[in-house]
């Protein structure tokens, strides 16, 4: 898929995914919208919803466009997509002409100001947005009256807690603001010389360095559901705070069975305040961790924008997966999860540290 490049920057998210992020996630178009497919359907099955219940509803799709197109060939009635992003828009256009589909309507929009003609929709799907936008308290007032009765929001959102954002709000204290993409991926590439994982390459970027990014806990979409008077479904685990494997993200659906409680719009939402992630009550060990990480990202002020590069990204290969290229064997090799994952991490983080001050200090 490839997006046109003239278009001046009008806000600080307007290009920053189409040129820096889904420029490497999106670079196969088959394999993106495979992804789409098994995501869709996923995310549709953990709450209940069968793909039959879509066939006369409305949809509203917030992003890149490959979800627009997945929920159109699911059969869905009526697919509205927005995106901040006027190149992502152009792309999807060009497909529906290409491909004669005339059930998707693609607007350019900031939906914190405007849903566009997005109306009575049914089924909004809301997924890894509402953790980047800055005016999310804009976006739901938006939002809820243009919902139908009977509809539901499903969010996707980073989860607070996890060992992931935990160590990506860190890493971002370096990153944003004064890291570039190009910057990053020379560091990835002198890490990683033997294949770009664009999956991996795609997140680190957007993790590092998206001008808004939050993470949250599910008391607070629970606590805004009260608020609103909305029905709640919340699929996450309890934890407060757990450092093993546990996804980076958690789903909730918001249903509205009527539009008694918009009133209560006029009030400020839980997850509308500017959000802090409060750590206070981790285990001790990883307070202490967090302290020597910011010791650390503090001192690569001193440093060049390369080694700092080379920092921020090696301690990345912590945070998410990557396909790993066995050179030796022309391969590529999947080990399986360590049984003692959180003592591993933090083990290996404690002597990453140690090697970096090290390192930095000769």
């Amino acid at each position: 898929m490839s997006f046109d490049t003239a278009e001046p920057l009008h806000h600080p998210m307007a290009t920053f995914y189409a040129e820096q992020v889904h420029s490497h996630i999106l670079a196969d178009d088959q394999q993106a919208l495979r992804k789409y497919q098994r995501r869709i359907r996923a995310e549709l099955e953990r709450f209940g919803i069968a793909v039959d219940q879509l066939r006369d509803k409305t949809i509203l799709d917030i992003g890149s466009g490959w979800q627009a197109i997945v929920f159109q060939q699911l059969g869905c009635r009526q697919v509205y997509h927005l995106d901040i992003n006027s190149r992502h828009v152009k792309f999807l256009n060009r497909y529906c002409a290409d491909n004669q589909i005339a059930n998707i309507i693609s607007e350019q929009a900031d939906i914190s100001l405007s849903l566009g003609s997005a109306k009575q929709i049914d089924l909004a799907f809301v997924a890894g947005v509402y953790h980047h936008l800055q005016d999310r308290e804009g976006f739901i007032k938006n939002l809820l009256p243009n919902m139908a009765a009977n509809s539901d929001i499903l969010f996707r959102v980073y989860r607070a807690g996890t060992w992931s954002r935990w160590l990506t709000s860190a890493l971002r204290v370096a990153s944003a603001d004064r890291l570039t993409p190009t910057q990053l991926l020379s560091a990835y590439r002198l890490l990683h010389p033997y294949g770009e994982d664009n999956q991996f390459v795609g997140d680190m970027i957007d993790d590092l360095l998206t001008p808004q990014w939050l993470a949250f806990h599910p008391r607070e979409f629970i606590a805004d559901a009260e608020l609103l008077s909305l029905q709640c479904q919340c699929l996450s685990e309890p934890f407060a705070f757990d450092f093993s494997s546990q996804d980076e993200n958690f789903r909730v659906k918001w249903h509205i069975a009527d539009k008694n409680g918009f009133h209560n719009l006029l009030h400020p939402l839980t997850t509308g305040k500017a959000h802090i992630v409060d750590e206070t009550n981790a285990p001790l060990e990883i307070a202490e961790l967090h302290e020597q990480l910011l010791d650390l990202l503090a001192n690569l002020n001193r440093h060049t924008e390369r080694d700092a590069a080379l920092v921020v990204v090696s301690l990345y290969f912590l945070v998410r997966k990557h396909t790993h290229i066995d050179a030796f064997n022309g391969q590529i090799s999947h080990a399986p999860e360590n049984p003692d994952l959180a003592a591993w991490r933090i083990e290996h983080l404690k002597k990453s540290l140690l090697h970096f001050r090290n390192w930095l200090n000769q």
